[in-house]
């Protein structure tokens, strides 16, 4: 597949948020205030050179669930030229990972109803009830719990 995960800086990630997560929005839009915090880390995964795929992971408590460490996975995408090639899956297997490796008892994400099947293949657990982000859509908690 000659697929590529690595850390990347946040301006690396902008484009494929842009083209994905908002598109027809200003480029500014792709920068989260979470982006500045303590502790954030960026994936990308690349093919032949390419970034084909982001994650963003935030340390950030997810309300109502008790742990020490929690983080949060917020701008995954994956290019629509890879879409169900398995990128997306390698891409956050290495997050889930380099999660661990901090020492996370929770990742957590908001995530859009229509990718709700793609996190329980990961093992991620829907808590709590559909919700509504505005202009973006429907969407559920989701939660991967790591081992003790």
């Amino acid at each position: 597949m000659g697929i590529r995960i690595r850390l990347a800086e946040v301006e690396e990630v902008f484009p494929l948020r842009n083209e994905v997560l908002r598109p027809g929005q200003p480029i500014s839009s792709c920068h989260y205030l979470e982006d500045d915090f303590d502790g954030v880390f960026h994936l990308v995964a690349e093919k032949d050179g390419e970034i084909v795929g982001i994650a963003s992971f935030y340390p950030e408590k997810c309300a109502g669930v008790e742990s020490e460490l929690s983080y949060r996975l917020r701008g995954m995408a994956t290019a629509t030229s890879v879409r169900g090639q398995g990128f997306g899956r390698i891409l956050l297997q290495e997050g889930i990972n380099q999660c661990r490796q901090r020492g996370a008892q929770i990742l957590w994400c908001n995530a859009r109803t229509s990718a709700v099947p793609f996190y329980r293949k990961l093992n991620f657990d829907i808590k709590g009830e559909e919700f509504m982000i505005d202009g973006i859509g429907p969407h559920f908690v989701m939660l991967y719990r790591y081992a003790s």
